[in-house]
């Protein structure tokens, strides 16, 4: 899935995602990597979905974003209960979704210059 790309108030676009690949400009990611607009981290979070926990959503610092992703991959995986309500107790609800889906509004909200943030795993 290609990506078409509105300018981004932000230093980082993704710009595809296919065959467990998420492409942020221009390079490839095949593990999982978190990105704003102005910040890229990969190599720091669970190699599985299952294993994300609250002290990672602290870590992220997601109080100081508007809008916080999580893309779970190619299929929908829900998150536990006790990680959305403890980011919702962190004043920044996290949307759960596909990782296509993810990238596809990581660029809308980047495009509008909102403080977003995807945590994606291919």
């Amino acid at each position: 899935m290609d990506i078409s790309l509105d300018k981004s108030a932000g230093q980082y676009q993704i710009s595809s995602y296919s065959d467990n690949c998420i492409t942020i400009n221009n390079i490839g990611y095949f593990e999982p990597v978190s990105v704003s607009l102005d910040t890229l981290e990969n190599g720091h979070l669970p190699t599985k979905v299952s294993d994300f926990d609250q002290s990672l959503l602290k870590a992220l610092k997601i109080d100081s974003y508007e809008a916080v992703l999580l893309g779970t991959g190619e299929e929908l995986q829900q998150a536990s209960w006790d990680l959305l309500e403890s980011a919702q107790i962190m004043g920044a609800p996290l949307e759960v979704m596909s990782t296509a889906a993810a990238c596809r509004t990581f660029t809308v909200l980047a495009s509008e210059g909102r403080r977003v943030l995807a945590i994606l795993y291919p």
